[in-house]
């Protein structure tokens, strides 16, 4: 157990550090709409300055590791001390959070869920609420589908302010409804027989929306969704009407369009929405909507001056 180590606090998270040592505490924040995440480093690099954060009420941290670690953990009255992998996450319900001692270099990714966010979720799927996430207030796995979750805002702590709300909005619910489903009492409703589920559907809707830019895979959604990849590619052509391609495609088309409007250049619209370049995006636009895309943009500047 360590002992005699000074307290700092991170976004109300106490920290115990040793007194004696050449490791510094560094932490970079990320924080949009719902989305309230750090990038913790205890190690050798120069210390950044303490970001703040929003408050929140009744919260779990779901941290994603970058390296071996150690740490001592005193929650909810018990004491928790066991090597953690790079590559494991642990779900940390910091409510109930004494404190928890960095006692080797340590680099995680930390993700606030918070129970308010838990609710709103079961709420919106109208299934009844999420009790638990875990086998406990401390709870450790290894899940490669978290790791990639979480590699997908890690480029945003770089630059903060360049993050969208909806996609932080997007990547929320994605992460939340994929805890509450495989690691809570999350339960199903399956309104269409051969369909997905009321979770399985948003899930897939909102992992999309975040993955415009650089694509997803059929396995990786399948995954995500607890299916086999035909299951998956029939439930949700049967629940929405469309291959998860075509909706992907139509989503990028409705991106474009909202692009065009603010005035930006037809090569930035087509980067910004996943298209390899301004001729693959008036290719696919005009097969989508039937014009080309400064067609639409002249028509649509024509229609708003009358």
């Amino acid at each position: 157990m360590t002992l005699n180590v000074k307290l700092v606090e991170v976004a109300t998270v106490p920290i115990g550090l040793p007194h004696r040592t050449e490791l510094k505490l560094s932490v970079r924040g990320l924080s949009c709409s719902r989305l309230i995440a750090a990038d913790v480093n205890y190690g050798f690099k120069p210390t950044e300055s303490n970001p703040s954060f929003p408050t929140w009420e009744g919260a779990y941290s779901i941290g994603v590791h970058f390296n071996d670690e150690r740490s001592e953990v005193f929650l909810d009255g018990r004491y928790y001390a066991h090597p953690n992998r790079k590559g494991q996450t642990h779900f940390l319900y910091v409510s109930e959070l004494a404190h928890i001692d960095f006692t080797t270099p340590r680099h995680t990714q930390e993700v606030i869920l918070q129970r308010s966010f838990m609710r709103e979720i079961a709420d919106d799927l109208e299934v009844p609420r999420v009790t638990h996430l875990g086998n406990s207030l401390y709870h450790m796995t290894d899940d490669p589908v978290l790791r990639r979750l979480a590699l997908r805002i890690y480029p945003f702590f770089d630059a903060p302010e360049t993050i969208d709300p909806l996609m932080a909005d997007h990547y929320m619910w994605s992460l939340g409804i994929y805890l509450c489903a495989h690691y809570g009492d999350l339960t199903a409703r399956r309104p269409i027989v051969g369909g997905l589920s009321t979770w399985q559907e948003r899930l897939a809707k909102d992992v999309i929306e975040t993955s415009l830019v650089g694509g997803i895979g059929l396995a990786e959604l399948a995954q995500l969704c607890g299916l086999r990849i035909s299951q998956f590619a029939h439930g949700f052509k049967r629940s929405t009407g469309v291959a998860p391609y075509e909706w992907l495609l139509r989503r990028r088309i409705e991106r474009a369009k909202e692009n065009l409007l603010s005035g930006s250049k037809l090569s930035e619209v087509a980067v910004a929405c996943g298209f390899a370049d301004e001729s693959h995006l008036t290719r696919m636009f005009r097969r989508a909507v039937g014009v080309t895309p400064g067609t639409w943009r002249t028509d649509r500047a024509t229609a708003l001056r009358h």
